[in-house]
C-alpha cells in the first residue's frame, strides 16, 4: 500500500448495489491511500474518499467495512513525488460535502443510457463523489483515469470506469485484494 494507490470497493449497502445496477460495474467505490501504518499496522493505512456526507480520510480498516470485496491498484511508473502530489491534490477536498447531485446526474444517465446529464448539467460547488476525486487527484499531476471526472465511474460495462482502465493499462498492477471485514 502506497501513497497514492486507487482501492476499489464493492459496498454492499442499498447505494452500492444500486450504483453497480446502474453502471453494470464490478465496483462501487473508489477511495485513494494516503499513507500506510507501518510500523504499527503494515496491512492497514489511511485513505481518503468521498462518501456521504464528505470526503473524509480514515483507516483503511474502516473503508473496507461492510464490503463484499476490494482491490488495491498501483501505478508502477510513479515517482514518490508525484504519489504525493496525488495525495496533496486529494487532500484540497478534505472534508468538502458529498457530491450528492452528481450522484443524481449518474442515475439519469443510467436509465437513458448516455453520459449527456454528466456532462452538460451545471456541476453544483465542485463537489466530488468517490471516482470523481479520484480521476481529479490524478489528473492533477497530468494522469488520466479513463473517462473525465465528470462522467467517471468505480466500475462500468461500457468500459469506461476506472476499474476497467487500470486493468487494461500496463502501467498498473493490482497489488492486493480480498473480502470486507464485515
Amino acid at each position: 500500500m502506497k501513497p497514492g494507490d486507487l482501492i476499489l470497493i464493492r459496498g454492499t449497502d442499498l447505494l452500492a448495489l444500486e450504483i453497480m445496477k446502474a453502471t453494470g460495474g464490478r465496483f462501487s467505490h473508489v477511495a485513494i491511500v494516503v499513507c500506510d501504518m507501518a510500523p504499527a499496522d503494515p496491512n492497514d493505512g489511511i485513505v481518503i474518499e468521498a462518501v456521504m456526507p464528505r470526503v473524509v480520510t480514515r483507516p483503511f480498516h474502516l473503508s473496507i467495512l461492510d464490503t463484499s470485496y476490494w482491490e488495491i491498484w498501483s501505478n508502477k511508473t510513479l515517482a514518490g513525488y508525484q504519489r504525493w502530489g496525488i495525495v496533496a491534490a486529494a487532500c484540497l477536498y478534505s472534508a468538502a460535502d458529498y457530491g450528492y447531485g452528481r450522484i443524481g446526474e449518474h442515475g439519469l444517465d443510467s436509465v437513458f443510457q448516455t453520459d449527456w446529464f454528466a456532462e452538460h448539467l451545471p456541476q453544483i460547488g465542485g463537489h466530488p463523489i468517490c471516482s470523481a476525486l479520484g480521476c481529479l487527484a490524478y489528473n492533477e499531476i497530468g494522469l488520466k483515469l479513463g473517462a473525465g471526472a465528470r462522467t467517471i465511474t468505480p466500475s462500468d460495462n461500457r468500459g469506461t470506469g476506472i476499474a476497467e482502465f487500470v486493468a487494461g493499462n500496463a502501467d498498473y498492477e493490482r497489488v492486493a485484494f480480498g473480502g470486507g471485514q464485515g
